[in-house]
């Protein structure tokens, strides 16, 4: 009996081991056999290698633990395949998503953007509009074009024209300062621009108006300058300080009263109480026959009041004055403000002596002054601008 791939498979190890020795108890018999029938002179059969079939055994197990293994490593490999695939389609199911939502936000931009620009065209003018408002555009551009060239042609030279209409302005300011205010400061001032603009003009005709101002500018330069401005701010000033003046004191009458003078006198002379009442009411009443002699007038708070009144109008009176330009009303004013001050407050008081000091130094002012007539002046720098409009006018009369 041999050994078969089935029995190995189905016997296992008692099989072969079956196999192996039951050769050995046969061919022994036989042996003993053939000894007999040879005469014991032939050898032995060869047995079967024991090896081989040891190493089919072994093979066949060595084989099984292989396909076992190989069997695992597959399926591990077809797992990590699955797995792979898997997260790839999860990948590609995300990626499919995202895409998605960014088709849909686009879409909608667009759809917003489409919409806003067909709100935009809605207020635009068609096609038939648009040409009808650039053929209106370009007809007022040539209309703008041919009054700017029609303006040029009758105006000339429109800057040098505005200067000595300047020029002309700033004369008559010039003649109206010094005929209302007698401000030769502001004159001058008013007289140097109005020759800066006259020295700006090309033409030879300018110089005999130039020639006339200078001579007004130096008889400008050798006039006084009268600040009545100025003079008018003291003598307010002047006004508001006549409250705070100390007048002569009142003394109040008492019959009773007996001084250290009249004491002393009283006994020297030794007289009676009528003489010394007397000589009481001749500090109130005074009777003198003696010529040259000042008597002081004795006023009560009432009266004061009234003449510090006085003073004050007779200050705004010289205000008055200064502005009108009338120099006799406002020294007479002054001399009058003075004498009022020495004769009803005190003399000897600071602020009395700086308000009589201040009036003689504003008498000494003058208020008043002979100034230049610029007419002649002004008559001159008209005819020069009529000159120079003259050739325009005859030019464009000729064209007619």
């Amino acid at each position: 009996m041999e050994p078969t791939k089935d029995n190995n498979q189905g016997t296992g190890e008692s099989a072969t081991d079956t196999i192996v020795t039951a050769p050995v108890q046969t061919s022994t018999g036989t042996s003993d056999k053939r000894d007999q029938a040879t005469g014991g002179g032939a050898p032995p059969p060869p047995t079967p290698p024991r090896s081989r079939r040891d190493k089919r055994s072994s093979g066949n197990g060595g084989g099984r633990g292989v396909s076992l293994l190989a069997l695992l490593v597959g399926l591990v490999a077809l797992g990590l395949s699955g797995w792979q695939w898997y997260q790839s389609q999860q990948l590609e199911q995300g990626r499919q998503v995202q895409l998605d939502n960014q088709l849909t936000e686009v879409r909608n931009a667009q759809r917003q953007e489409q919409r806003s620009a067909e709100q935009r065209l809605a207020g635009l003018p068609s096609g038939e509009e648009w040409q009808q408002l650039q053929r209106l555009t370009a007809d007022m551009q040539r209309s703008q074009q041919a009054l700017s060239q029609r303006l040029d042609t009758l105006q000339g030279d429109a800057r040098a024209d505005w200067k000595l209409a300047e020029a002309e302005y700033l004369l008559r300011l010039a003649s109206l300062r010094l005929l209302a205010a007698q401000d030769v400061a502001s004159a001058r001032q008013l007289l140097e621009a109005v020759d800066h603009i006259l020295q700006a003009q090309p033409d030879s005709g300018v110089f005999a108006v130039r020639e006339q101002l200078a001579r007004y500018q130096t008889e400008l330069e050798a006039l006084p300058v009268v600040d009545r401005s100025g003079l008018y701010l003291r003598l307010a000033a002047l006004h508001d300080q006549v409250a705070n003046l100390t007048a002569l004191p009142v003394p109040v009458f008492d019959p009773n009263e007996v001084t250290p003078e009249e004491e002393f006198e009283d006994r020297l002379a030794r007289r009676t109480r009528g003489e010394r009442m007397l000589m009481r009411l001749e500090r109130y009443v005074r009777v003198d026959f003696q010529r040259g002699k000042v008597i002081t007038p004795l006023l009560d708070e009432a009266e004061m009041q009234r003449i510090r009144r006085t003073l004050q109008l007779t200050l705004e009176q010289a205000q008055w004055a200064v502005l009108r330009g009338e120099g006799d009303i406002y020294r007479d004013s002054l001399e009058h403000a003075d004498g009022m001050l020495q004769q009803f407050f005190e003399v000897d008081n600071p602020q009395v002596q700086a308000m009589q000091s201040r009036l003689k130094q504003l008498a000494e002012q003058r208020i008043t002054i002979v100034a230049p007539d610029v007419a002649p002046l002004q008559q001159g720098l008209a005819a020069y601008i009529q000159s120079r409009k003259a050739p325009t006018s005859n030019g464009a009369s000729a064209d007619e």
